[in-house]
Order: structure tokens, then C-alpha cells, then sequence
């Protein structure tokens, strides 16, 4: 989770706050500023995670289009390590910076450097199991901050039902007092609205940043396996199998 994503989910959630604070006393405003602190820390922490997930689902899916150009030239078979070729690539594709120039680069420099495909071939495969693991450890504190919604709406519940029973407890005991027992079942109502609502509010905004994480990271996988098949269908088969001789 980026600290960008999370200082936007923050101030968006002060933003929300004020601007309901005129209208605490309709049910909207109730629902977020009448029901204790777990509402407004929920909803920080749904926008930064929805924010955290679109970005990086906007990123990928924009350099997935880039998939389709032709990086490597048609022309350019058999390629020997001194090639001047590979020099004019590497300025290419060095701007603007991508995974897709970054994973090109990385494979044209090895095969320079080494002057074996092979070589350059086992640097590709490591490259990608490396970027399958770094997709899944990117969406590790998002899974996270994921699960801890519906447990700020637990946490909520807990707290509105305590304040129903210690509400009820206080009704029992003023019964014949008419304006006692109303003051009682305020409270009760009260406490029970906070249980429901912070549980509503945790388990939507669960749901949604759930969905929007899956979309993400499968446009990620995507991404990593469309890389993949580019370089290792159009880019490697036209490295020549020179091998240099060791000085």
C-alpha cells in the first residue's frame, strides 16, 4: 500500500466528515459521524485501498496496450552480442519507463554482456517467477487492510450492542418512570443503529475493495503473462546462438 494511497484515503475521509457535519442530524450524517470512530476509519480505509487498486489497474492495463508494438524490428534476425542494434533498442525503449522496456532491456543487456541466448533465456525466467511474486506480495497489506473492514464493523457491533444492553439494563430498572423508559429506549435504538450500520458499512466496503483488488491483479497477471509470451516468442528466437569466446 503506498503511502500516496493512504494519505488521499485519509484526507478524502476528513473531506466526507465535513462535509456531512452540517447535516449530522439526517440520516446520512448519522450514519457516518453518529456511529462512533469506526465509521470514519473504515471509510480511510476503503478509499485508500480503492484508491491503491485502481491505480496500479490503470497502470497495467495501460502498458498492456503496449504489448501489441513492435518493439524488436521484423528485420532483426540472427543478432549477435556487438550488434549495433542493440544499442539503438536500448535507447528506444529506455523512454518512457515501463515494465514492458524494463524486462526488454534487462534481456538485451544480458545477452550483450554474456554473448549466450541461453544465458539471456534463464535471465527472462527468473525475471518472471520474480514478477509473479512481486504481484502477489504488492497486494499483501491491501489483503490486509481488506480484511481488517469487516472487523471495524464487528468491533462497531460489539460497542452498539453493549450500549443497547447497558440501555435495557437501565429500562428494567425504571419502568413505572415514563420519561426514563423513553430515555432507555433511546439509548437502546441507538446502540442497535451503530451495531448494524458500522457492520453495513465494513462488509460494503469489503465487498467492493475486493472486487476492485481482483481486478487489479488479475490485469497484473495479465500483464506478466502477455510479457512473457512477447519476449519469449518474438524477442529471443531472434538472438543469434553466438557464444563469446572468453578472453
Amino acid at each position: 500500500m503506498s503511502f500516496a494511497s493512504i494519505l488521499i484515503g485519509i484526507s478524502l475521509s476528513l473531506a466526507v466528515c465535513l462535509g456531512l457535519f452540517p447535516l449530522r442530524s439526517t440520516p446520512l450524517g448519522a450514519f457516518f459521524l453518529g456511529r462512533g470512530i469506526t465509521q470514519p476509519i473504515t471509510l480511510a480505509i476503503a478509499i485508500s485501498v480503492a484508491n491503491f487498486c485502481l491505480m496500479r489497474l490503470s497502470i497495467s492495463t495501460r502498458e498492456r496496450k503496449l504489448l501489441g508494438r513492435d518493439w524488436i524490428p521484423h528485420g532483426m534476425v540472427n543478432v549477435r552480442p556487438d550488434d549495433e542494434a542493440i544499442q539503438v533498442i536500448l535507447r528506444v525503449i529506455s523512454t518512457p519507463k515501463t515494465l514492458i522496456g524494463n524486462r526488454l532491456g534487462r534481456v538485451l543487456v544480458c545477452f550483450r554482456d554474456s554473448g549466450s541466448r541461453a544465458i539471456a533465456r534463464e535471465l527472462h525466467e527468473d525475471d518472471v517467477a520474480l514478477t509473479q511474486a512481486e504481484i502477489e506480495e504488492g497486494f499483501l497489506v491491501t489483503r490486509t487492510m481488506i480484511w481488517v473492514l469487516p472487523m471495524l464493523g464487528f468491533l462497531g457491533t460489539v460497542l452498539g450492542i453493549s450500549v443497547s444492553i447497558g440501555g435495557f439494563s437501565g429500562l428494567l430498572t425504571n419502568v413505572t418512570d415514563i420519561a426514563k423508559v423513553k430515555a432507555g429506549l433511546t439509548q437502546v435504538t441507538g446502540g442497535l443503529s451503530t451495531a448494524f450500520d458500522t457492520t453495513l458499512l465494513g462488509i460494503v466496503c469489503a465487498i467492493a475493495c475486493m472486487v476492485l483488488m481482483s481486478l487489479a491483479e488479475k490485469s497484473e497477471f495479465r500483464l506478466a503473462a502477455g510479457l512473457e509470451s512477447s519476449i519469449t516468442d518474438t524477442l529471443l528466437p531472434r538472438l543469434g546462438q553466438y557464444e563469446k569466446k572468453a578472453t
